[in-house]
């Protein structure tokens, strides 16, 4: 029999009706001859109001404890998910990620997986039943409760599907699968039926909300097929999984990224290990490095800077500042008006005509460009804020990717 890991997001169990609804998703699942696990986020705003209340007590909570908080809101909707099942008929199951041996390493806030052991899964499928599990969360080797950062629940989803050699893993989301756009911020924009792994990594890596990049990560190397679809119809959404190779050069979709900053490292002596010093300490603090620049040489003396998401302004500002007294850097500047269109699909970043009628368009329409960046499948450019719109649209139309 066939087994199928199920996600569902917050928006999708908001309230008693949509989990009512959930669970006779799942009841229709199992009755079409598959096995089912399914994995549940925090209902609604769930995990914001937790957190909120964290802040109210505690401006800078202790990450162990706010661990402790969030993973609440996961536990109640397992077992919410799982009485809503009971009650169709089926026997069902909840468990936390620690209970299923999801097992992290100990960084709170932003865990990392390291193993799954998955028994009592195991069992639960074996007795033909239906195990809910609450997302977001694990444990570490010394027993403590760790999540897996902001939308980790896909990641575990992902992860239990690798591990339980699932045949594809549904990811239920409050859109109907990925767009060529953010359908909320450019309406018109069409929805993309089909995407490979590398495509759908670099979409989520630029911005894009619809998965958790790691989630990503996780599925390209184990081939996880997945599909992307909403909880709220039977349209068939997005699948993605390994595509052939085409040596047409197009690109497929387009995302953002609102809210970015620039750190820069201003004059610093050339001496050995010095940008290596940097990023391992940004790395070790978990700051996710959107874009980096190794200004050229001038004497004996050159830039370094740092493009990371706003939300880590404070971690890698207090990181580079004490790092430019080390360096002997000048001086730290910040531009804190930066953001980021991305063109994405196969061949993209190597293909000079998409190149060239990217960087055309956006001179067209009065966009300055302050750096761009280029992978095999992405096109990343980066400006100030206020010409987002205008830099996306002209894209859009460029590239044809509206209705």
């Amino acid at each position: 029999m066939p087994l199928v890991v199920q996600k569902y997001g917050g928006s999708s169990i908001a309230d008693i009706e949509r989990i009512r609804r959930v669970a006779r998703r799942v009841v229709a699942t199992r009755a079409a001859g598959n096995q089912v696990v399914v994995v549940v986020s925090a209902m609604g705003h769930t995990t914001d109001a937790l957190t909120k209340l964290a802040h109210e007590i505690a401006p800078s909570p202790q990450r162990r404890e706010l661990d402790m908080l969030l993973t609440a809101g996961e536990r109640e909707a397992m077992a919410l998910v799982s009485l809503a099942i009971l009650s169709e008929g089926l026997e069902a199951v909840s468990f936390t990620g620690s209970q299923v041996g999801i097992i992290t390493d100990r960084f709170h806030s932003d865990a990392r997986i390291e193993e799954i052991r998955g028994d009592r899964l195991r069992r639960a499928l074996r007795g033909k039943k239906i195990p809910i599990v609450a997302g977001f969360q694990g444990v570490s080797p010394e027993r403590e409760i760790t999540t897996l950062g902001r939308g980790g629940s896909d990641v575990t989803a992902v992860a239990l599907a690798a591990t339980l050699g699932a045949e594809r893993c549904e990811l239920y989301k409050d859109v109907d699968g990925v767009y060529t756009e953010n359908p909320s911020e450019f309406p018109g924009v069409r929805l993309v039926p089909e995407l490979s792994f590398e495509e759908l990594a670099e979409l989520a890596g630029s911005g894009s909300e619809v998965i958790h990049p790691r989630a990503c990560a996780l599925a390209a190397k184990y081939r996880v097929r997945l599909s992307i679809r909403s909880s709220f119809n039977d349209k068939r959404g997005t699948t993605v999984a390994k595509l052939e190779k085409m040596e047409k050069a197009f690109v497929r979709a387009m995302t953002h990224s609102h809210k970015l900053v620039r750190l820069s490292l201003v004059d610093v002596p050339k001496k050995r290990k010095c940008l290596h010093q940097v990023v391992t300490e940004l790395a070790a603090a978990r700051v996710p490095v959107v874009f980096f620049n190794h200004g050229v040489v001038h004497g004996d003396r050159f830039d370094l800077s740092f493009i990371v998401p706003e939300e880590q302004l404070s971690a890698a500002k207090t990181i580079l500042a004490r790092l430019a007294k080390k360096v002997r850097a000048d001086r730290l500047e910040i531009r804190d008006s930066l953001c980021s269109v991305s063109v994405v699909g196969p061949g993209v970043g190597s293909d000079p005509e998409i190149m060239s009628g990217t960087l055309e368009t956006l001179h067209r329409v009065g966009v300055h460009l302050d750096a761009f960046s280029t992978s095999e499948t992405r096109l990343s450019c980066f400006m100030d804020r206020k010409d987002l719109r205008l830099a996306a649209a002209a894209l859009l139309a460029r590239f044809r990717l509206k209705r």
